[in-house]
């Protein structure tokens, strides 16, 4: 009887667990498009959020952004940023685990239309922003 309940208190924890494990901080860079053409895409309004001197600037160096366009890129970054789940604690410990992220979204009215991020060891540079930004220009040109 006591084996039974020890099967069905394993299994109770085995979902949950996996689920904790999957969900636990990551490192990996997601591009998505949705099924949109990009190809529609001829003009860009920019909005740094929050508000980012480096950004704004680094972004209009690299595109005539029209404040008038139909089409909204939204640029996001952030650093320091810590990871508190034990199940990465072999990741912080041996290599270069996230600290910061990279975010650009496309959007036309309330439709996503491309989606950038990037997680970084570091804040965000010159080489991130271009990286980020030339990946999209990939996909509209």
């Amino acid at each position: 009887m006591g084996s039974r309940r020890l099967q069905l208190a394993v299994r109770a924890l085995f979902i949950p667990t996996i689920l904790l494990l999957l969900t636990a901080c990551s490192d990996d860079a997601t591009i998505k498009k949705s099924k949109e053409d990009l190809k529609d895409v001829n003009c860009m309004r920019l909005v740094v959020f929050p508000p980012d001197k480096f950004l704004s600037e680094t972004m209009k160096q690299l595109y005539n952004f029209d404040d008038n366009c139909s089409y909204k890129l939204s640029v996001s970054q952030k650093s320091g940023i810590t990871c508190n789940s034990n199940q990465n604690a072999d990741k912080k410990i041996l290599a270069n685990f996230p600290s910061g992220y990279i975010r650009l979204e496309l959007t036309k009215g309330s439709k996503t239309i491309f989606s950038y991020y990037r997680d970084l060891t570091h804040k965000a540079d010159e080489e991130d922003v271009k990286e980020a930004f030339t990946s999209l220009l990939e996909k509209i040109k």
